[in-house]
């Protein structure tokens, strides 16, 4: 009887802490994700509606720092120089995540990022894997770099 009791309690544990394992950095991952969708839908708002500057640094400068701003803003001068035809990125989500590493103020990732394209031969996925860093300051995070690892298409 002994026996079956410890046996039975080791496999709970096990469960638990299984479970409680996969748990592990949702509310980071859905934070990042809240950023990246905030950043395409600011992105998608300039390049296919009214083309505000000062109100795009403004709403960018919101969930952006550090190089990251600086280089989106860089891009989206250009467009206004160069304007062309662009697919538009309609949807982004975490598909994978291989690693992340959080410390006081700093979270860096890499994961997978599946994005929902629309083009002229219609809808399509792809999936891009990415290093992406963040900062924490006065409790709120902030994207600073988004480095793509595997564009080969």
């Amino acid at each position: 009887m002994k026996k079956r009791f410890i046996f039975t309690m080791v496999l709970l544990f096990l469960f638990s802490y299984t479970s409680i394992n996969g748990y592990e950095y949702h509310k980071e991952i859905d934070t990042i994700e809240y950023l990246l969708k905030e950043r395409l839908e600011i992105m998608n708002e300039f390049l296919y509606g009214y083309k505000d500057m000062h109100k795009l640094k403004e709403k960018l400068s919101k969930i952006e720092s550090d190089n990251l701003l600086q280089n989106d803003l860089d891009i989206l001068y250009k467009v206004i120089d160069c304007p062309t035809d662009y697919e538009l990125a309609m949807n982004v989500k975490v598909n994978k995540i291989y690693l992340i590493e959080l410390t006081d103020d700093e979270y860096l990732i890499n994961a997978d990022l599946n994005w929902l394209m629309r083009g002229y031969d219609g809808e399509f996925n792809i999936i891009r894997n990415y290093d992406i860093n963040c900062i924490k300051v006065n409790g709120q995070l902030y994207l600073t770099k988004l480095t793509i690892l595997n564009d080969w298409e």
